[in-house]
């Protein structure tokens, strides 16, 4: 029986290149977004390279729709084997520190750390009974190296950071790798690779290469977090 990776936050670049790396190694892929339509873009894409494909809907911000569209996925492929989440907010939410305030910041709480949470809960009994699975978490390099211009974006960046390691240390026990990826450049693909307000000589990387640390802390099980791209 194929194995299944679900996919919170499908975007054309990293997520993308992620879904084709399982995919192309056997995973059935459940592609789960608020945007259904922008999805089936993608899900072609996927299907056209021999990938079995699935669209779900879910509100990043609706915690309810999270936990219906992951148990939607359980329902269709018997389990999912692998969690990845990678939402990305909107460039207009972010704030320099003095601008944060409470509401901004419980946006960004929401939206990164408390949705995460939810969606861990969501799968990990199933995960806990069979003692196997993969939790795998994409942010940027802010969440160790906060950056004045995405300060309200870090500070949840950093406290995604710290709620997988400690997953991470207490999962292990029940056979379950958590795994954060932090990335220090803009990724570059299809589909994505503009610099928009970003300095000329900012570093950028391939949406290939992030899906590649994917697949290795996913297959190696070596270390619990990495940062990529950065110089």
């Amino acid at each position: 029986m194929a194995q299944t990776i679900a996919m919170i936050g499908a975007g054309p670049g990293v997520g993308l290149a992620i879904a084709e790396k399982f995919g192309l190694q056997g995973y059935n892929v459940a592609l789960i977004s608020r945007n259904t339509e922008k999805l089936a873009g993608l899900q072609s894409k996927l299907q056209a390279s021999g990938i079995t494909a699935n669209i779900f809907k879910a509100d990043i911000l609706d915690r309810d729709s999270i936990t219906r569209a992951l148990h939607e996925v359980i329902d269709e492929f018997g389990a999912i084997d692998v969690l990845e989440f990678s939402p990305s907010p909107a460039w207009e939410t972010l704030r320099i520190p003095r601008n944060i305030d409470v509401e901004n910041e419980q946006y960004h709480l929401d939206f990164q750390v408390l949705s995460a949470i939810t969606a861990v809960r969501a799968v990990l009994p199933q995960m806990v009974g069979r003692q196997s699975g993969s939790i795998l978490f994409t942010t940027a390099s802010a969440a160790q190296h906060p950056n004045y211009a995405t300060a309200s974006f870090g500070v949840a960046a950093g406290a995604l950071l710290n709620y997988a390691r400690l997953l991470n240390e207490d999962l292990a026990r029940d056979n379950i790798y958590v795994g954060i990826v932090s990335i220090g450049a803009i990724v570059v693909g299809e589909g994505v690779g503009s610099k928009g307000d970003f300095p000329a000589d900012t570093p950028t990387i391939p949406a290939s290469e992030v899906a590649e640390t994917h697949w290795n802390l996913h297959t190696k099980r070596e270390v619990a977090e990495i940062i990529i791209g950065m110089k």
